[in-house]
């Protein structure tokens, strides 16, 4: 199983890397095609779980397309993960 502390140090390097928004399944599409190589996968609800922790941080700005939540990376958050 993947650590918390893992899904989000990838989740800052996805949304840094791809500069946009996303929702939660291409969240879970890219987090899922990092771990399928090791035999892991990252669960829906610890995705979620993390996403929220980041956005209580200022980390990820949530916002709505449509019906669907999505998220995107403040500075604050490039800064975070740059400085990892």
């Amino acid at each position: 199983m993947v650590m918390k502390e893992q899904i989000e140090v990838d989740l800052l390097d996805i949304f840094v890397s791809l500069n946009r928004g996303l929702n939660i399944s291409d969240i879970s599409f890219q987090l899922n095609n990092l771990y399928a190589p090791k035999g892991e996968s990252a669960e829906p609800e610890m995705i979620l779980a993390v996403l929220n922790a980041l956005t209580e941080k200022e980390f990820l700005r949530k916002f709505q397309v449509g019906t669907l939540d999505s998220w995107k990376i403040t500075e604050d958050g490039e800064d975070y993960f740059y400085s990892l």
